[in-house]
């Protein structure tokens, strides 16, 4: 497997799912590049079949590591406060879409870890359940019955109303 390809085609997902999970934009970059940097140094990557199970399953360890680490039980709440917000001359349209997408990331911190996880690769990402088993390491009923009680989750934070993100 080549390193320079890999780095194409996964660093852009892989920094959004690290987003997701940390709710931090500096966090999910230091991650992002630990991951690679990681994945560089690996002596198996000849070896890899699926760089993009590869390189999530890195990622992921990696955050769950660092909270292990830090002992923290609650994931950290969204911060925006590290944000540039653009408020002059834009269309009413991207201000609801980024209000959504904003309400969505919010109630998305609130979910148990796996819960999350399983949220970003099935309905934001749209993995099949096959590969979020294997990027996991559960049963195709454990994704589905946790997907399940996570989208009930979602539906009662957003108070019923649904977004695409």
């Amino acid at each position: 497997m080549d390193f320079e390809k890999l780095y194409s085609d996964e660093f852009h997902s892989t920094y959004v799912f690290i987003r997701y999970m940390v709710g931090n934009a500096e966090l999910a970059e230091d991650f992002t590049q630990e991951t690679f940097l990681r994945i560089l140094k690996a002596k198996n990557l000849a070896l890899v079949t699926n760089a993009s199970v590869y390189t999530r399953q890195i990622a992921r360890n990696l955050v769950y590591d660092y909270y292990r680490k830090k002992a923290l039980i609650k994931w950290l709440p969204f911060s925006a406060s590290n944000e540039q917000h653009e408020i002059t001359y834009v269309p009413e349209d991207w201000l609801v879409q980024q209000e959504q997408r904003k309400m969505l990331f919010e109630a998305l911190q609130k979910l148990k870890p796996l819960q999350r996880e399983i949220i970003i690769y099935r309905k934001i990402e749209e993995r099949s359940i096959e590969e979020t088993c294997n990027i996991l390491g559960l049963t195709a009923m454990k994704v589905a019955n946790t997907q399940r009680s996570a989208m009930k989750k979602l539906e009662q934070l957003l108070g019923g109303v649904r977004d695409e993100a």
